[in-house]
């Protein structure tokens, strides 16, 4: 099993800049790896965090270094890809001496925790919102089923392979989700996959292969169907997820703020 802590849309822009105008989104950081260190003894052990892409907002080197250090302060094993709003080489430099970052290429890579097999994908068109899994990402997930059995398997990537019914979000969503259910389709059993991108929870279904993404630390969208809704982003809910891979375990939202309480019954 592996317990993962499933962090996404970090959004982490140069010292002194606000997002949108509005956000800063390293403080935003910063008091949720506040609230998650205070919250780890309810939570129980992680073995990783693994965070699905949009690590900085502007790509700057500045924004990489206030992510990584925020991160650290969990002092768990990190796992990361990049999203559309990264720049890979100034990914890749900030953190190059993790094991699974290659040198030059895809930002693909697999690991085991445990008996569980985690497969990072790549999914970045640097200059553009939507993204695509290459064919040389595809085959790292191919690879990656050969002699797992029955053993638990989790698929990371930044875009979901699901629409949501934002209409903003989805015209930039992962272009070719049927090319990785070809792909996850030769395994009897179901992998789940994990992503970002769309700033809240969203479960479907890549043909039997479960899908969710998770909360952003720093902005959300409403779902909102209407030909006419406004693009735009709202203030929260904001918060993070948790994936249990043993027999039974469960993917479970993580709210960065709860209400008051608990109350007794």
């Amino acid at each position: 099993m592996a317990r993962l802590l499933h962090i996404t849309d970090l959004h982490v822009a140069a010292p002194g800049t606000l997002v949108s105008g509005r956000l800063d989104t390293g403080q935003l950081l910063g008091e949720a790896v506040t609230t998650l260190c205070a919250r780890m003894h309810a939570i129980g052990p992680i073995d990783a965090v693994l965070v699905t892409g949009d690590i900085s907002d502007d790509g700057s080197a500045e924004s990489y270094g206030i992510a990584r250090q925020e991160l650290e302060r969990m002092g768990v094993r990190l796992l990361v890809i990049p999203g559309n709003h990264d720049r890979r080489e100034a990914f890749r430099a900030a953190f190059s001496d993790l094991p699974e970052i290659a040198p030059r290429g895809l930002i693909d890579w697999v690991t085991d925790i445990g008996d569980t097999r985690i497969v990072g994908l790549d999914t970045l068109v640097e200059g553009q919102g939507g993204g695509r899994l290459r064919p040389e990402s595809l085959s790292v997930v191919s690879e990656a089923l050969i002699g797992i059995g029955d053993r638990p398997m989790v698929v990371a990537l930044h875009h979901p392979p699901i629409r949501t019914g934002i209409r903003f979000m989805d015209a930039i969503g992962l272009e070719n989700p049927e090319d990785l259910r070809a792909v996850l389709d030769t395994r009897p059993q179901p992998v789940k996959v994990l992503a970002g991108h769309v700033h809240g929870v969203y479960c479907g279904l890549l043909g039997r292969h479960p899908v969710v993404t998770a909360p952003s630390t720093c902005s959300a969208f409403a779902l909102d169907t209407r030909d006419n809704a406004r693009v735009g982003f709202m203030t929260g809910p904001t918060g993070c997820a948790l994936i249990d891979t043993s027999p039974g375990g469960v993917w479970t939202e993580l709210p960065l703020s709860y209400g008051q309480g608990p109350f007794n019954f």
